[in-house]
């Protein structure tokens, strides 16, 4: 069965539960996947990319937080089988290094140029660019670097056909500017740890998902299991 079920113009995860629940996500598109620590950024945009791999799209992945042997060996673990897809260059992991850096708006600034940059000139063979994350990128940023970076990656959808998917915590951004963002996203998932009764779950929030299969009035609560990767619990809330 494609991974894009009946529908190319959208993405199946390869998570049926998952699937059943969001609906997929749409091709080409940007989408911001917002999160505090372990909240489930990171498994999220991986399994995005799983299911990217197994619909035969290549993928680039720039992790910010993570080595390419680190982010491989993370997902084999999972039991998805991407070491193929690696060593063909369908899957390409580029580390970014962001960490112990002098965080300033200049900085700031050069980063996000270079970033801009690398993809215009390395990443326009593949079908789905990913980053995790630009929460450092993003922090000392100003309002009008971080608008340009989010308008080239709407160019670059609209005009290339490619999709973004991207990671940030809450804090990278004032809500004002998140506000603005958004009218360049297609999708928005807002990830956190949530109690139901006597246990906590990690939980979505699509707070935005254009072209989407289905309207997701609900959030969607999951817990990582080793063996698994993403498994959605049988509880859940609606939205207010």
């Amino acid at each position: 069965m494609s991974a894009f079920g009946d529908d190319e113009t959208i993405l199946k995860l390869n998570n049926p539960e998952l699937d059943r629940k969001m609906g997929g996500l749409p091709l080409p598109s940007l989408t911001l996947v917002e999160g505090a620590n372990d909240s489930g950024k990171t498994i999220i945009i991986q399994q995005i990319a799983y299911g990217a791999l197994v619909a035969k799209k290549k993928v680039l992945y720039i992790t910010t937080e993570d080595t390419a042997k680190g982010l491989v060996n993370n997902m084999e673990r999972l039991n998805w089988n991407i070491i193929d897809h690696y060593l063909t260059g369908r899957f390409k992991v580029t580390t970014m290094n962001t960490m112990n850096m002098n965080w300033t708006e200049e900085v700031s600034k050069y980063y996000l140029i270079a970033l801009t940059n690398f993809i215009k000139q390395r990443g326009s063979k593949y079908d789905i660019v990913i980053i995790d994350s630009l929460t450092h990128l993003l922090t000392h940023a100003s309002d009008n670097d971080v608008m340009e970076f989010f308008s080239t990656c709407r160019y670059i959808v609209d005009q290339m056909g490619q999709t973004f998917v991207m990671s940030m915590h809450p804090y990278a951004i004032n809500q004002e500017l998140l506000v603005r963002l958004r009218t360049f996203c297609d999708g928005h998932l807002i990830l956190e740890i949530k109690s139901f009764r006597d246990r906590t779950a990690l939980t979505i929030n699509v707070a935005k998902l254009k072209g989407a299969t289905r309207n997701v009035s609900e959030t969607i609560s999951f817990e990582v299991s080793p063996a698994y990767g993403i498994k959605i619990l049988p509880f859940s809330s609606t939205k207010g």
